[in-house]
């Protein structure tokens, strides 16, 4: 989400954290792609950015395929409020200007 939004203090602070707790850098960085090569993980960050592109507008196959991966609506809700706080801090770093005190990484791509 924060490499989606351009966010680099959150984006690198969740990648340096993320190092911290034993992710290595290989599924860090496919996280930052929404790629997961653990299929159920991968729905998720697949939901995940068809929410931030579509503003919330994901199709009803979206929805279904986030369905047969394992969540059900309550997890689906989560996913979209965890969706939302991501907006929420990567905005208002970005219109905070916050000072990134972690490893600095490159922003793969921004909308």
């Amino acid at each position: 989400m924060a490499n989606e939004n351009g966010c680099n203090y959150c984006d690198a602070a969740h990648s340096y954290i993320g190092g911290k707790i034993g992710i290595n850098t290989e599924d860090i960085e496919n996280a930052r792609h929404a790629f997961s090569i653990d299929p159920k993980v991968n729905a998720a960050l697949l939901f995940s950015k068809e929410i931030l592109e579509t503003k919330g507008a994901v199709s009803n196959e979206s929805l279904q395929r986030v369905r047969a991966a394992g969540y059900d609506d309550p997890q689906i809700l989560e996913i979209l409020a965890q969706v939302s706080l991501s907006i929420f801090t990567n905005y208002a770093n970005i219109l905070a200007d916050t000072d990134i005190d972690f490893p600095q990484l490159t922003v793969l791509s921004q909308n």
